[in-house]
């Protein structure tokens, strides 16, 4: 039984945008079983030992799978994806296989600094005098992503083709960052992929169990 430590209270803004989704939407797509222990930031519960032994950083979210520990969401959805042999088909290739690794990185590493920044900018600094000067690089930097993210999913349903996959997931995830904007409006074909990734039964199931969990 694979054990996800998940967020048990979080402020508001970051409802439906924290990492342990990703992770959680990984285990309904797989099907794998597992149990969600929350965890209370307030109380420093995310900082104490137990824990930090598991996630050196004090960070969400992390696994425990039969006495193997594994951190950064990225990392999980990956690993979920091929202990299952689902998210990445057991018949896809090694090259295949590097494609979804890289896709994976770019969600976290080349789409999701731009988004988190704005994202943190709009909702927790907005009446700053830096935050207002600094806005418009920010935005023009999504632009620039999302633009770039635009033209490849123009010729394809998913990040690898015709079927949803791991580095989905991510990238999805990441794309709700800016969904209090209206920056996807300018990218039509990541609007609808973000669309096509959310219709999905899993992400529905997962954000209902997070709003009820967050909201208790």
């Amino acid at each position: 039984m694979i054990t996800v430590y998940v967020f048990g209270n979080a402020p508001r803004p970051v409802w439906n945008v924290t990492r342990d989704l990703r992770v959680l939407w990984s285990l309904e797509e797989t099907g794998l079983p597992y149990r969600v222990h929350p965890l209370d930031f307030e109380r420093g519960e995310l900082k104490r030992p137990e824990y930090t032994r598991i996630q050196p950083f004090g960070q969400i979210p992390a696994i425990e799978d039969d006495g193997f520990a594994l951190f950064e969401s990225a990392a999980i959805v990956l690993y979920l994806a091929q202990k299952s042999g689902k998210l990445l088909p057991p018949s896809l290739s090694f090259q295949g296989r590097a494609l979804a690794a890289q896709w994976a990185f770019a969600a976290v590493n080349s789409v999701e600094p731009a988004l988190a920044e704005l994202f943190v900018l709009d909702h927790f600094a907005a009446q700053d005098d830096h935050a207002k000067e600094r806005r418009p690089t920010l935005v023009e930097h999504a632009k620039e992503r999302l633009a770039s993210l635009d033209a490849v999913l123009g010729s394809r349903s998913y990040l690898l083709g015709d079927e949803f996959s791991a580095p989905d997931i991510l990238m999805s995830s990441v794309l709700r960052l800016v969904q209090h904007t209206d920056l996807l409006g300018a990218a039509p074909d990541v609007a609808a992929y973000q669309a096509r990734c959310e219709a999905r039964p899993a992400w529905k199931k997962v954000v209902a169990a997070h709003h009820q969990r967050l909201a208790a």
